[in-house]
């Protein structure tokens, strides 16, 4: 197939990781790729130098850029797409107009709970997890036109879990700064463990516009000498196995692709209870409690410290999941099928 792939954000986050990663996925499985991204993305050169991928850029603005649209037709029809896949609602909107008149099916992929005027020119709408899709039914979308297909991660799975070993607890987050990733909890209830004799340091990896605040909060706790703040993990996986614990303190995540690189190197995971690792995860296989809280927070943390028998059988039982379910080799057959009964239509 001849696939097109648009998102046209800057930085980098989970939904940007999505749009890289299935672009480089499809390419590897013979498919001629389009990767269509915004001129400044930050990591566009993740893209380039792939064979069967072609990258082009737009120099995209707000959602009533008249330019884009004409931008985004030239380069699909120049490239004769067979379908188009975006990621996020700017995306979208740009793709959905700019092909509004032509023949070639349009999907776009939810990564929020987000309103779906700017989806009206959308052929088919991919949720990430079914909560997604009651959110698109109850906003009168169409049953018939949305497909749930699971995020997935292409970090190979390791052969086994890990043990939490003696010694000092290296514990991992990682995301972009903002507060609804709840990494202010996550400090304090850093300063919680600390407090109680627990020889531990924190990375937080990521960037964004609370790092001065989150700086400031760690000098308040008198943690600084402990956690390293404004890391940028070019390699995701090497810093998840050389952690004891990974942990996700988000008070909103509709879906949490960290989860899964988390579950591929059989980390221990300690999540809070939102929308998407809730989908995902279960007592079974991670330690979930409350969001919010820096309390529970910290009792999660100690509990999977203090059983590490469990905490190792937990992270087992994660990493058989997504080898299962959420590692490229089962999604990406899946989304291709989605992509064939589009163009035979």
């Amino acid at each position: 197939m001849r696939i097109a792939q648009v998102m046209l954000a800057r930085n980098f986050g989970g939904a940007e990781r999505s749009f890289v990663d299935t672009s480089r996925a499809l390419a590897e499985r013979s498919h001629e790729v389009l990767a269509i991204c915004h001129k400044d993305f930050v990591k566009k050169e993740s893209l380039e130098g792939i064979p069967n991928l072609t990258l082009k850029t737009v120099n995209s603005h707000g959602e009533w850029d008249v330019s884009t649209p004409h931008r985004l037709h030239k380069l699909i029809l120049d490239f004769d797409a067979d379908v188009v896949h975006t990621q996020l609602k700017r995306a979208a909107w740009h793709t959905g107009r700019a092909l509004r008149r032509e023949k070639i099916p349009v999907i776009a992929k939810l990564h929020n709970y987000v309103a779906l005027n700017k989806y009206r020119h959308i052929d088919m709408l991919i949720a990430t997890t079914e909560d997604q899709k009651r959110h698109a039914l109850n906003l009168g979308w169409p049953e018939q036109r949305v497909r749930v297909l699971p995020n997935f991660s292409r970090i190979e799975p390791a052969e086994s879990a890990k043990q939490i070993q003696d010694g000092k607890i290296r514990i991992l987050s990682y995301g972009r700064y903002v507060q609804k990733k709840g990494f202010d909890l996550l400090l304090n209830a850093f300063a919680d463990i600390l407090a109680d004799g627990i020889d531990a340091e924190l990375v937080i990896g990521g960037s964004g516009p609370e790092l001065d605040n989150l700086k400031a909060l760690s000098r308040k706790l008198g943690i600084k000498d402990r956690v390293n703040l404004g890391v940028w993990l070019d390699d995701v996986s090497q810093a998840l196995d050389h952690a004891d614990l990974f942990v996700l303190p988000s008070l909103d995540e509709p879906f949490g692709i960290v989860v899964l690189e988390a579950m591929a190197r059989g980390i221990p995971m300690v999540c809070t209870k939102t929308q998407g690792p809730s989908q995902i995860l279960s007592s079974e296989n991670a330690y979930l409690t409350e969001k919010g809280s820096s309390q529970a927070l910290a009792e999660a943390i100690k509990q999977s410290l203090s059983s590490r028998d469990e905490a190792s059988n937990k992270a087992q039982k994660a990493l058989e999941l997504y080898r299962s379910k959420y590692y490229q080799q089962a999604i990406i057959p899946r989304l291709e099928k989605i992509y064939r009964l589009l163009i035979s239509r």
